[in-house]
């Protein structure tokens, strides 16, 4: 019992001990705690920890003076936050790559409350705690009541104060909040290096480039000079005051520092896409790829390149290469499904977003992209599904309102699109020549009557043109088309003319130029023009369009037919006779 007797002689030689009697009950767990105490200095262990604590909480049920319960009680404290921080390590230096990290953070949770349980003024244990519980499927309120009383104890420990402040920023999503506690945490420890290098960052985020660069030259010259992080920082931030040779000075003595590490090469490639310099950038992404062949980043960043080349190819090899190396990245999702759709090829691209939908269903752009796209594919009875699916949710959403009501068109559906076309048009107003063309559009050409307001239609269209300074010869297309509605054939031909006209005469407008020509051919005969489309799921867009006589003509056909044809389907088969049969001998 040497610890213990140290502290008893201690205490004689300071006059400590009083003659007062101690009664038997009142110091019934000093065994316990004296065995607890050479328990500890002898502990090599988590299992004998274990056993200090159990000691000590044993001791302190039996009964212990005044001085040695806190005694007690301290070192229970001290040993489970050994136990907690231990397992911890397990867990926050191993960035959760044990497949048991759940079940020990449970454990770690359950030592720090049990210290807590004898002494709830360590704010040592509610970081600890807090830290673990922002973990993935962790308790956020809880640990946000963790840091928080963690901030308010450690006030007088200027490092760990400064540590648990930083901690906290993942609690507030304001740029202001967030830099009034990175100075704060500064305060408490001038030689944080995490405070100084993400109060930088956020500096240049929020393009308050001075307090960036004096921020982020700190730990680039004094605090971490070799600091990967903010040595990108710090050159990007002089990139975006215009010192592009002084940034790339930064990044060169990286790279001369560490030529076989890919990092400064990736760094000199985003500094010199900033500069424009997109050949030389490739080439440094073509050395971070030599060294590090499975670079996602450099993979993806190169990628962009060639499409800013317009090498899709190659773009799409370098975004194959990103998936094959990680399987789920959703930017490579992305770029892939852009690349497959800008060649037409939508089922593919299709793909991609369904399996990012899979990743993160709620993500409302990734939905409204992918009606777009069973849009192109054909498919807008689908796209219609997810366009209400989102307007369920947000029924002010202006680009659902827009898909939907495109969609509708495409079979037919004009009263629907025009109702989906007008609610956009209240929530955007009347600036926005693409709702204003499309629903004059089918207000001025739609065959069915019911739908049809040449009043509405040349009022949309005027706006329409307007709000494209009458630049867009599709536009102009829907401003003769509601004129003919009226009745007012000199109009329309004038506008329509005007539009074959800005069509030009390149060979790639060849096909909407013959279109806005056989427009402008039923004005002539002063006929208004109309159009209906039926497009089946997945298969062909049927289009009738033509002067109004002629499209009238094939509804009524196709009308008469589709009747026939049900009258047919529903006459009963008359039983032909059976053949003469040979009796049965």
């Amino acid at each position: 019992m040497v610890g213990r007797t140290l502290l008893l002689a201690i205490a004689v030689v300071c006059g400590l001990c009083t003659t007062l009697p101690i009664s038997a009950q009142e110091n019934a767990g000093q065994a316990d705690l004296d065995k607890a105490v050479d328990m500890k200095l002898d502990a090599e262990n988590m299992e004998d920890l274990g056993k200090v604590a159990e000691l000590c909480e044993e001791a302190l049920k039996k009964g212990l003076n005044q001085e040695d319960q806190a005694f007690a009680k301290q070192l229970l404290t001290s040993v489970r936050y050994q136990r907690a921080e231990a397992m911890a390590k397990g867990i926050l230096e191993e960035a959760q790559q044990r497949k048991d990290w759940k079940d020990l953070r449970t454990q770690a949770v359950a030592e720090v409350d049990k210290g807590l349980k004898y002494d709830d003024t360590v704010g040592a244990l509610y970081f600890l705690k807090a830290r673990l519980l922002m973990l993935p499927d962790g308790n956020k309120e809880e640990a946000k009541k963790s840091i928080d009383r963690a901030v308010e104890l450690l006030k007088e420990n200027g490092e760990y104060h400064s540590k648990a402040l930083v901690t906290s920023l993942a609690f507030t999503q304001d740029p202001e909040k967030q830099l009034e506690i990175l100075s704060e945490a500064i305060k408490s420890d001038p030689n944080n290096v995490d405070a100084y290098r993400l109060r930088g960052i956020l500096y240049l985020q929020e393009e308050k480039y001075d307090e960036a660069l004096a921020d982020l030259k700190m730990v680039t010259e004094q605090l971490a000079p070799g600091d990967l992080t903010s040595l990108q920082a710090y050159a990007e931030t002089l990139a975006k005051v215009g010192k592009i040779d002084e940034a790339l000075g930064i990044v060169n003595k990286v790279i001369q520092a560490n030529p076989n590490s890919p990092i400064g090469y990736l760094l000199r490639a985003r500094l010199k896409l900033l500069a424009g310099n997109l050949d030389s950038a490739i080439e440094d992404l073509d050395q971070v790829l030599v060294r590090q062949p499975r670079s996602v980043p450099a993979l993806l960043m190169r990628a962009s390149l060639y499409v800013e080349q317009e090498d899709y190819q190659a773009a799409l090899r370098d975004v194959e290469r990103a998936l094959a190396a990680d399987t789920g990245n959703a930017q490579a999702l992305l770029m892939r499904a852009s690349l497959n759709a800008q060649e037409g090829k939508y089922s593919e691209a299709i793909r991609d977003f369904e399996a990012l939908l899979i990743r993160d269903a709620s993500n409302v752009n990734i939905r409204l992209q992918l009606g777009s796209l069973y849009q192109l594919d054909k498919r807008p009875r689908k796209a219609v599904e997810v366009f209400d699916a989102i307007l369920k949710e947000q029924p002010d959403n202006i680009n659902a309102l827009r898909g939907k009501a495109d969609a509708l068109l495409s079979y037919g559906k004009h009263a629907e699109a025009v109702a989906n076309y007008e609610a956009a048009l209240k929530i955007e107003g009347e600036d926005r020549g693409g709702t204003l063309n499309n629903l004059a559009w089918v207000l001025a050409t739609s065959p069915l009557d019911d739908v049809r307001n040449g009043d509405k239609a040349l009022q949309y269209g005027i706006k329409a043109c307007e709000a494209t300074d009458y630049q867009q010869a599709h536009i102009l297309s829907t401003l003769a088309a509601a004129y003919a509605e009226k009745g007012d054939f000199e109009a329309a031909r004038k506008w329509s003319k005007e539009a074959v006209k800005l069509a030009g005469d390149d060979e790639s407008a060849t096909e909407i130029r013959e279109h806005l020509k056989n427009e402008l051919s039923a004005y002539e005969k002063n006929e208004p023009w109309r159009e209906i489309q039926n497009t089946k799921e997945g298969g062909a867009m049927d289009t009738i369009a033509g002067p109004a006589s002629e499209v009238e003509a094939k509804l009524k056909k196709l009308k008469q037919e589709k009747n026939d044809s049900e009258e047919k389907k529903a006459e009963p088969k008359m039983t032909e006779p059976a053949p003469d049969m040979a009796p049965v001998s």
